[in-house]
């Protein structure tokens, strides 16, 4: 499971379909009000991946996580 999606009426544990290692979750646990379509976390085919996004933030320019309201 990567994350858990509330809406008004439910809670739906997301989980992934492709095989791979979670490099990065770009929301801390409890964001609310995420933008429909918006990345959520970056994932790696490989683990020796991971560590180059360690410190990775995303842009400000257009519709990243980090200018969207959280």
């Amino acid at each position: 499971m990567l994350c858990g999606i509330e809406t008004d009426k439910a809670v739906v544990d997301f989980e992934m379909q492709e095989q791979g290692y979670v490099a990065k979750i770009l929301y801390p646990a409890g964001t609310k009000d995420i933008k429909l379509g918006s990345p959520v976390a970056i994932l790696c085919d490989s683990a020796a991946d991971v560590k180059a996004f360690q410190d990775w933030e995303p842009s400000s320019k257009g519709g990243s996580p980090a200018s969207s309201s959280q």
